[in-house]
């Protein structure tokens, strides 16, 4: 059950009526049913882990509260207790999640028994984010159980996030919210153009990129080229869409989840582009992950001696460089087991960590240069090369073997056939030219739709128009999804790209 099938239709319209229909006091109960049925049907040998995470994030976090509420100790020793009671948590959290993530390095016998339950890498660090900020005493423990579990099992964000917070998250899933026509307007059509962004644009790209990665040796650069530029707004596509949806169905129960996208593809530099993509995994790693590292007395005696040895610019780098290491390393990891996912975080973290160290010689060079980096036109090149930069790094993780990636860039730079993007070769790998003149068209259309969100109030100014024009609007958008979503013989719906990880 994905937000694309059938069923998941079906039992959201029984949670929507059973959430409403229940006095608000208890309406929370309906929503964690709903997560509790919609998780069995990805599979009910799944659910035992979830619970079991569930259970170390609600016992920890009552037993931080409980050290911290003894008053016969002093805050001191209270702290280390509390320490040691959150770090059991995690580790135990970290561990299973390792275990799980590492499955593709054991043997067939040994990893066909490990279960690698939905949602894992998203609810776990949610958990972990609690523990962490109960032992900050930001907030007091969940006492209720089963609240937590709704937290953690929230069915619109369980698939693929986004990585939800306890404080920002919590109270909205259990004070329980009256219906709203416009509110439930707006979130359904949120949710239909993350539909037609995942089955219209993602799922036909999906093909092409699959027919040209899937036989890498017998393609030309040409080829490969134009499925690394899909494969990167395929991906977008697909992991946009599906927040578009998560997003959408927790608008109709009056729950605003944390943005997770934020037009990445208008980014001009590296570090913008990780500020607009996955933003709620990026916002995890510097809230728990980089500010531990750079406030560390460790880190602080490392950058005294760096400064005393070669000099205050090297000790303001490292700055940089140590934390932001560790960070797109992990993050990196994240994403997926491998050499290649390493090499990935490395790759984005080495650009993220040069542009800030060497941004003042980049200044002088454009001043050198004569480059007006004010101009429109430096902004549009500037927005292309961070795509362009995303695309290597499809590249990179696509095969994710590296031999085979470094066939690709090969191949791009030495066997690269343009006469195959104007004879009809292009066509032969799944999409015709209809698909094609279909893409391009969508690509306009996502395009000005992303526009029109940068200037905000998208679906604000569609609420203002007359009655005719705004329905006009939504039957040729389900009447285009029905037409040209991709569905027939083959097609699986639980295909959500971000759903592995």
């Amino acid at each position: 059950m994905t937000f694309i099938s059938a069923e998941f239709y079906i039992l959201l319209l029984f949670v929507v009526i059973a959430y409403f229909a229940i006095p608000l006091k208890y309406r929370w109960t309906a929503l964690l049913m709903g997560s509790l049925v919609f998780y069995i049907f990805q599979g009910i040998e799944m659910l035992p882990m979830l619970l079991a995470a569930t259970a170390v994030g609600w016992l920890s976090g009552l037993g931080i509260g409980r050290v911290y509420s003894d008053e016969g100790q002093g805050a001191q020793e209270a702290k280390k207790k509390a320490k040691l009671v959150s770090g059991i948590g995690i580790i135990i959290l970290i561990a299973v999640l390792t275990l799980v993530k590492c499955t593709r390095y054991m043997p067939e016998s040994m990893a066909a028994k490990i279960i690698v339950p939905l949602g894992i890498s998203y609810y776990t660090f949610s958990i972990i984010s609690y523990l962490i900020d109960i032992y900050r005493r930001k907030y007091q423990p969940e006492m209720n159980a089963l609240k937590f579990l709704l937290f953690t099992a929230f069915f619109p964000k369980i698939l693929q996030g986004p990585i939800a917070r306890y404080d920002k998250l919590a109270n909205q899933l259990y004070e329980g919210h009256r219906f709203d026509y416009r509110r439930t307007c707006f979130g359904l059509q949120l949710f239909l153009w993350g539909l037609i962004k995942k089955l219209v644009i993602a799922d036909r790209l999906a093909i092409f990129t699959g027919n040209v990665f899937g036989d890498i040796p017998r393609m030309s650069g040409s080829m490969l080229l134009v499925a690394a530029i899909f494969a990167t707004v395929e991906l977008y596509c697909d992991f946009s869409g599906c927040m578009d949806m998560a997003f959408g169905v927790s608008q109709i129960f009056g729950v605003e989840l944390e943005q997770n996208f934020k037009r990445p593809f208008f980014s001009k530099s590296a570090a913008e582009f990780w500020r607009r993509w996955h933003i709620t995994l990026g916002a995890w790693f510097k809230d728990y992950v980089y500010m531990p590292v750079v406030t560390s007395p460790r880190m602080a005696k490392i950058l005294q001696w760096a400064k005393k040895q070669f000099g205050a610019r090297v000790g303001k780098s490292l700055m940089a460089v140590i934390p932001l290491a560790i960070v797109w390393i992990l993050t990196g990891v994240w994403h997926g087991t491998g050499k290649a996912y390493v090499v990935w975080g490395v790759y984005w973290g080495a650009m993220i960590i040069a542009s800030q160290i060497w941004a003042p010689e980049i200044k002088k060079l454009s001043q050198f240069l004569h480059i007006n980096t004010e101009a429109e036109s430096f902004q549009i090149f500037r927005m292309v090369r961070t795509f362009g930069l995303f695309c290597i790094g499809r590249i990179i993780t696509i095969p994710n073997n590296l031999h085979m990636t470094l066939q690709i860039f090969r191949k791009i730079a030495f066997e690269f056939n343009p006469w195959e993007l104007v004879d009809e070769t292009i066509y032969t790998y799944g999409l015709d030219w209809k698909d094609f003149s279909l893409l391009m068209c969508m690509f306009v259309l996502l395009w000005a739709v992303s526009m029109l969100q940068e200037k905000g109030g998208l679906r604000t100014r569609i609420a203002g128009y007359n009655l005719g024009f705004r329905w006009a609007i939504y039957y040729i958008a389900i009447i285009a999804l029905i037409i040209f979503g991709i569905y027939g013989p083959g097609y699986d719906a639980s295909n959500f790209v971000y759903m592995g990880f």
